[in-house]
């Protein structure tokens, strides 16, 4: 006997029950594959952190998300490479460990944003006591590190204050990879140069122990002059009300001008590393010059710093009187070098720049003599 013939109602049911498990089906491979795609783009999210977070050379570097940064309210992009590389400390209590270092960066953070009125914590990247690099700013915005200097340069702060103590080692260490990662991402010129924070501005940062430390980095450079000219500012003046000078104590003999002759001199005092210092030189100098030597005012036109600055003395139109008792009168422009050892190269250079100005002022005849009693 032949088989019953199911009805149309019963086929349409069957039909309906066969599409209903497809979809059952369908949506658990769904389902499956959805989870596959979701761990795989976390996977690939979680090695990309990785090879940010560790750098080639063993470096662990702490993003902002994981110092808990606010977020910036501005930023200006950094071309890169950058030639330049600028060295501060945070003045602050150092960390040794990740959690305190990650609060004291949220504290500079604080400060610069909430104090200072930065859009941002003002360096690019913060080394601490741990051994860790901490980001701030990072390789692609523009640092407030140094007013004027964020657009030509990437800063790295120390965190701690080195003024009395060398940062610890593994510190050091950190900050130099940081800096041969930076070249390795093209983010730091191959021929880059490392400066400190005292020379381009009126602070004791870094730090005059770790200042001494960079002075032994091979690409640690001593002359400012090229950075400066980055922004315009080849020279750095110290006015006499600046380093507190008292007023000449008789009327000062007017030079000829443009002046005709120049001559460079030892002060014969200890040096100055640090604008703190040179003034407190500069201040004894003209006590000494005064009380002493019985001279009218300081006895240099101009004098360079140890610092790189330019303290003014008598200033571009009056007459120095005899330097010597032996000699009977020099007319021209007296520079004096803070120290009694050789001048430094730097010293030399911003002293060239300084009697450039003048030639450009119309003070210092084109053709000037130089004496140099340096040599």
């Amino acid at each position: 006997m032949s088989k019953p013939q199911a009805t149309p109602t019963q086929n349409e049911a069957q039909a309906a029950h066969t599409n209903v498990n497809e979809r059952r089906g369908l949506v658990w491979v769904c389902g499956i594959l959805l989870v596959l795609v979701a761990t795989a783009a976390a996977y690939f999210v979680w090695v990309l952190t990785q090879n940010t977070v560790v750098a080639s050379n063993g470096l662990r570097i702490l993003d902002r998300s994981e110092w808990m940064g606010e977020p910036p309210s501005g930023y200006q992009h950094l071309v890169t490479p950058v030639y330049n590389v600028i060295i501060h400390h945070t003045a602050t209590e150092g960390c040794e460990s990740e959690d305190v270092c990650i609060f004291r960066t949220r504290t500079i953070q604080n400060f610069h944003m909430n104090s200072l009125g930065f859009t941002d914590i003002g360096y690019n990247f913060l080394v601490g006591g741990d051994g860790q690099v901490y980001v701030g700013r990072g390789w692609h915005a523009q640092g407030q590190h140094v007013r004027g200097y964020g657009a030509v340069s990437i800063s790295i702060a120390f965190i701690g204050t080195f003024v009395n103590v060398k940062p610890a080692e593994q510190q050091v260490q950190a900050a130099k990879r940081l800096m041969e990662e930076g070249v390795r991402l093209h983010k730091l010129h191959t021929d880059y140069h490392i400066y400190a924070h005292r020379q381009l501005s009126a602070t004791e940062s870094p730090g005059e122990k770790l200042f001494t430390l960079m002075q032994h980095w091979p690409r640690w450079s001593e002359n400012v002059t090229k950075l400066r000219e980055l922004n315009n500012e080849p020279l750095r003046f110290v006015t006499r009300d600046a380093w507190l000078a008292q007023p000449s104590v008789q009327p000062i003999k007017a030079l000829a001008l443009p002046v005709k002759n120049v001559r460079y001199v030892s002060t014969a005092t200890e040096s100055c590393r640090t604008q703190a210092m040179c003034t407190l030189r500069v201040r004894f100098l003209q006590a000494l010059h005064i009380e002493s030597h019985s001279k009218k005012d300081i006895n240099y036109n101009f004098l360079v710093g140890g610092d790189g600055n330019v303290y003014v003395g008598r200033d571009w139109d009056y007459a120095c009187e005899k330097f010597t008792s032996e000699e009977t009168s020099f007319e021209g422009l007296l520079v004096g070098f803070v120290g009694n050892s050789s001048v430094t190269p730097s010293q030399m250079s911003v002293a060239k720049e300084l009697l450039t100005r003048g030639i450009k002022l119309g003070k210092l005849h084109e053709h000037y003599q130089l004496i140099d009693e340096l040599k």
